[in-house]
């Protein structure tokens, strides 16, 4: 994962999910997860239309036609991130169909649900719907260990996948056709590993569920507590085994485990299941503001728990605030679009725009919107080749038309692709939570590959 930087999340994935399911339920076809959308239009805050996006057909002359692929939480314990990143690839594709569509013609998009790394018989089950679909190429998933269960099938059809989402460092490099722009977990590691130092703490704790991000990031702020000098992973250490399964539901005896180490900090690195993990911490008398998140569940748990009961945790994310004006354009273009479920967190749906921007400007580029001639030209799009500097679809194919490189500056700041398909740089951002209020954003940190 998941992972950007995200006022308040909502726990109630369950709900979401079941919304979700109504929502599919209301314009699906086949077995309900495959989305069509229904032409219609919706104004944003500044009034102006967004157009309609199209389901993509089965058929289609690739060297003409975008055909891009949304392969996006619908169910699952990443649920609650699914409807802004749908929002973000609809907003995407209205803004380049208004520009004038890619090769003259309007994209399309084919939506169908990555659910989660349990679920691997659905995700993969979806993933060839999408590739017997002939897309040009896939925005998603937003789970690293989805992406580990679908990268069999990706590598032999040779199809890129681009995710908005997926941050474990071992992803980097892992296939020339996957991409992606959120910043890897090693950039995370660095800014919350750093933040816990300079927040003084000396004895750290780690509850980690046994998941590919969640090992991953682990493992990197424990390399950067160590090498401060100052503090000591107490609990929950790389190579302790002291991870607890991802299915797990009673966390009493992992919570007694890590208090008896006397921990002075907590870090939790888990999904749906925080919610049982701050109960029980609490339950065994945990101060919560000696507490630290990561980006699946910094989330608002203010109606799940007593009054100030995370007052002073802080937690980490990637990516920059998204402002009111771009919420409110990524929540019209999704409502726009057939989405009904309500939109909790607007997490990593700047990067899906982002991502769906790049993937429509390497066609163009191109001059084909099949998948070899995109991922050959995503790096220079995204500014490998130190062209001018845009920052929408429409200016930048005005570049493009004029024979000009381009380096597309998106809404998630992140910079050029380096020769492992990782962005060189991007936004890592430190919330806190204030009495029973969601996170509040404190500061961001540009971290890069350097």
């Amino acid at each position: 994962m998941p992972g950007h930087l995200r006022a308040g999340r909502s726990l109630s994935a369950l709900a979401i999910g079941a919304a979700l399911a109504v929502a599919l339920a209301a314009c699906s076809t086949g077995s309900g997860t495959e989305t069509s959308k229904s032409p219609s239009a919706a104004a944003t805050s500044t009034g102006a239309a967004i157009s309609a996006v199209d389901k993509c057909s089965s058929g289609g002359d690739l060297t003409k036609n975008l055909k891009l692929g949304a392969f996006l939480p619908l169910t699952g314990g990443l649920a609650f991130l699914g409807p802004a990143s749908v929002g973000g690839v609809d907003l995407a594709l209205s803004d380049i169909n208004a520009a004038g569509g890619v090769l003259g013609n309007p994209a399309c998009v084919n939506l169908t649900d990555s659910s989660e790394t349990a679920q691997a018989a659905i995700s993969i089950a979806n993933i060839k719907k999408q590739l017997q679909s002939k897309v040009s190429a896939i925005v998603g998933p937003e789970s690293s260990g989805v992406t580990y269960n679908v990268l069999p099938t990706i590598k032999g059809a040779k199809t890129v996948l681009f995710s908005n989402a997926a941050t474990d460092d071992g992803l980097t490099g892992v296939s020339p056709y996957f991409f992606r722009n959120p910043a890897p977990n090693g950039f995370e590691a660095s800014a919350l590993g750093s933040q816990i130092v300079a927040d003084g703490r000396s004895k750290v704790a780690f509850l980690t569920f046994n998941d590919p991000y969640g090992t991953n990031l682990r493992d990197g702020m424990d390399s950067v507590i160590a090498d401060s000098g100052s503090a000591t992973v107490v609990y929950g250490a790389k190579g302790k085994n002291q991870e607890f399964p991802s299915t797990e539901t009673n966390f009493g005896s992992d919570v007694s485990a890590a208090l008896a180490t006397k921990p002075d900090a907590i870090v939790i690195i888990a999904f749906d299941q925080t919610k049982q993990i701050i109960t029980s911490l609490v339950s065994s008398g945990w101060d919560m503001k000696n507490t630290y998140f990561v980006d699946g569940n910094l989330a608002d748990y203010s109606a799940d728990l007593p009054a100030d009961t995370l007052d002073g945790a802080k937690g980490a994310t990637q990516g920059v605030n998204p402002s009111p004006a771009l919420r409110a354009r990524i929540a019209a273009a999704y409502k726009a679009n057939g989405g009904n479920a309500d939109i909790t967190s607007y997490g990593y749906g700047a990067e899906a725009y982002d991502a769906a921007t790049l993937i429509a400007l390497a066609a163009e580029k191109g001059k084909a919107a099949d998948s070899a001639t995109i991922q050959k030209n995503l790096p220079a799009v995204s500014g490998t080749t130190s062209g001018t500097v845009c920052k929408s679809f429409a200016d930048c194919k005005k570049l493009l038309d004029d024979g000009k490189e381009i380096q597309y500056s998106g809404l998630a700041g992140t910079g050029p692709f380096n020769d492992k398909q990782d962005i060189s740089s991007g936004y890592i951002s430190i919330y806190q939570f204030k009495g029973n209020n969601p996170s509040q954003f404190l500061t961001s940190t540009k971290e890069s590959d350097k």
